[in-house]
This record gives structure tokens, sequence and C-alpha cells, in this order.
């Protein structure tokens, strides 16, 4: 098998976000929203989901990912 080359793989000066940094952007979103019920409803996600990923219950589902305007991605780091 080839390694990927890169092309396929572009390389941007963005780092990766963790579950913390999406939190932290949907709180944001959902701030300037007005809150969380108006947030859920211009996404088309019910709002105790919204809250269970904001207390941690719950990690960010696909919609939410999506609303967000990300994507997720594995990263994989060798342990020394």
């Amino acid at each position: 098998m080839r390694p990927p080359t890169d092309a396929a793989h572009p390389k941007t000066n963005m780092r990766p976000l963790d579950q913390n940094d999406v939190i932290r952007l949907l709180r944001s979103e959902v701030n300037r929203a007005g809150g969380q019920k108006e947030w859920a409803k211009k996404n088309g996600i019910v709002p105790s989901t919204i809250s269970m990923v904001l207390t941690g219950y719950r990690p960010p589902n696909k919609k939410i990912i999506s609303a967000l305007k990300l994507r997720r991605i594995v990263v994989f780091e060798r342990v020394r």
C-alpha cells in the first residue's frame, strides 16, 4: 500500500480541536443565538441533547458537529 499523498491530505495551519474546544465553540454559538432552545430550533437539534453536551454527559453528536461546520477526524499519535 502506498502512503497518502499531500494532495489527498492538504496541510493547513489549523490545529485539531479536542472535545473541550468543540464544547466551548458550541457554548459560544448557543450564546450568540440567544440560548439553547433558539440554537436547537435553528439547527434541528433537540434542546436536551445540547444541554447534555454542554454539561459533559454526552459527547457532541454528528448533527451538532455538522451545525458547527466541523467534521470529525481520528488522530493517532505515537507513544514513546
